[in-house]
């Protein structure tokens, strides 16, 4: 019986942010398939199911392993998301209409970066991943990747909040690996597109998506538009 109100006590406490985020569009760059294993790409894979389970509307943009044809990639990992529950579909390049055509009928888009006439290009998922968030003017762009967060060197400790001026201060002081500074960036310019919210999560934590998402300090870091515009669930308590 313990247990059983621990777990009324975990969804009574999400309540809250279910009623916030339904029908919002969230846009998952998921850049971490070369690191997880199976069983890790599949617990991530059920995480953003159980998001579209409770009224979200997850976008994945997703890399591709080392050496696997992208296309079949695409395929798979659209097959890993039926395989927890929901509705997906593959999507090869950007394509507003069709994005929205399958939102709208109730699928994942899971996308590609390159179509038939880049596959040779190289192309950053986490590049496209804030497109398509700008693009759709969603309401968070979460990346998923080998960093867990934004953190100070001088004693590793995250950052579990922070504004866009705060972010520059920080890329400015710190100097980040090309790599990070790269994301970055596309968090800077996802939200002067619009984006209310970029999240940074690690791939390797268990439900990483779900605590960030689903408690007010959250896992990793979330940067914010300088305004720092609250949910209705954190007022008064962020």
């Amino acid at each position: 019986m313990k247990k059983l109100r621990e777990k009324a006590g975990i969804l009574a406490d999400a309540l809250p942010y279910f009623r916030d985020f339904n029908q919002k569009i969230i846009v998952i760059g998921y850049l971490c398939s070369n690191i997880l294993s199976g069983e890790e790409e599949e617990g991530v894979m059920q995480d953003i199911a159980l998001l579209k389970s409770v009224g979200m509307k997850p976008v994945i943009v997703h890399d591709s392993r080392m050496g696997a044809d992208k296309f079949r990639e695409n395929k798979r990992v659209a097959k890993l998301v039926e395989l927890a529950g929901v509705k997906a579909v593959g999507i090869c390049g950007i394509d507003e209409q069709t994005l929205h055509m399958t939102l709208d009928n109730g699928y994942i888009p899971v996308v590609t970066p390159n179509d038939i006439d880049t596959e040779t290009v190289n192309l950053d998922p986490a590049d496209t991943a804030r497109e398509i968030a700008v693009m759709l003017q969603a309401e968070k762009l979460i990346y998923v990747s080998k960093y867990e967060g934004v953190t100070w060197e001088e004693n590793q400790n995250k950052i579990l909040s922070m504004t866009e001026t705060e972010l520059k201060t920080y890329m400015q002081a710190q100097g980040p690996e090309p790599d990070f500074q790269k994301k970055l960036d596309n968090v800077i310019q996802a939200l002067d597109g619009g984006v209310q919210r970029v999240h940074l999560v690690s791939g390797r934590m268990k439900h990483a998506l779900l605590l960030e998402l689903f408690s007010v300090l959250g896992v990793g870091t979330v940067v914010m538009r300088d305004d720092r515009k609250l949910y209705a669930h954190e007022k008064g308590r962020y």
